[in-house]
């Protein structure tokens, strides 16, 4: 897909220097743009196929979807199409957040103090279903606080934000690797929970169960997204954010106890999965 143009927030807010805009509207078919802001979008009615990034789906009322910044998007087939657009910077949920550019960066980093690093993968469409209307009624009481404008609304917009994205992430999780059916994946899933603080294989899971290494590697990837050793740095991760947390031991006791005998592997892992330094996270989560 061409882009077109760019957006600017700035430009949208008519040359104010707000953090976040509402714009409810009547959409029509748009050629391919991207933006210098964060966009959430709420279809209230109609319907259209969205196209994000070269991946196109069906929208319906009830769904909403996120725009990263430099994502090109466009609308076609819109009929009768109604939408609610908030479009923001980062900074309007916390000013340490301003060089976050994708949802993935933003959810971990806004998100951290709540939410450990799950094993979870957001949708490349950044398409969600807002099944109980909840993300609907905060986007209108945001809409009528944009409106209105009064003392303390920019903290509404911060909080209201921020619970978007809860029930979004809650969202995800859910839909995680712990709903797979495959009984020899959940197994598998099972066997690193139990002894992921052990030096454990794939091969060891197989010569245990009697299964074929290349099959249940190739399973395990079907069912779940990721490979074996992902889930088990993930597992490992997702623990050593728990202790990094709620004790007082050392940051290489920490690694240690999870199962990494290099702290310069464990340091090097734990800042690429949870995009900060152990020692950022504990600060973070200690406040």
């Amino acid at each position: 897909m061409e882009k077109k143009s760019t957006l600017d927030l700035k430009q949208i807010a008519l040359g104010n220097t707000e953090k976040l805009v509402m714009m409810p509207c009547s959409q029509d078919d748009t050629e391919g743009h991207d933006h210098r802001f964060f966009e959430l979008v709420y279809v209230t009615s109609g319907t259209c196929v969205h196209t994000l990034n070269d991946v196109s789906s069906d929208l319906k009322a009830g769904d909403y979807f996120f725009v990263d910044y430099g994502s090109v998007h466009c609308y076609s087939q819109s009929r009768n199409l109604n939408l609610i657009n908030c479009l923001f910077l980062p900074a309007i949920i916390d000013d340490t957040l301003h060089g976050c550019h994708s949802f993935d960066a933003l959810i971990q980093g806004c998100l951290i103090r709540y939410y450990t690093p799950s094993l979870m993968q957001t949708p490349a469409n950044r398409i969600f279903h807002d099944k109980d209307s909840r993300v609907l009624q905060l986007l209108t009481g945001m809409s009528e606080e944009y409106r209105e404008k009064r003392p303390g609304y920019t903290e509404i917009f911060r909080c209201r934000l921020i619970e978007i994205l809860i029930l979004t992430l809650r969202g995800i999780v859910k839909s995680s690797v712990g709903t797979t059916k495959n009984k020899t994946v959940l197994d598998a899933v099972q066997f690193v929970d139990r002894n992921y603080r052990e030096h454990i294989t794939l091969g060891m899971f197989c010569q245990e169960h009697h299964f074929s290494l290349q099959y249940i590697s190739r399973k395990f990837k079907q069912e779940t997204g990721i490979t074996f050793r992902e889930y088990l740095q993930k597992v490992r991760i997702e623990k050593s954010c728990e202790l990094l947390a709620g004790s007082d031991l050392r940051i290489w006791e920490i690694a240690s106890s999870v199962g990494y005998d290099d702290i310069k592997f464990f340091n090097s892992m734990f800042k690429k999965l949870v995009m900060m330094s152990p020692r950022e996270y504990r600060k973070l989560t200690l406040g």
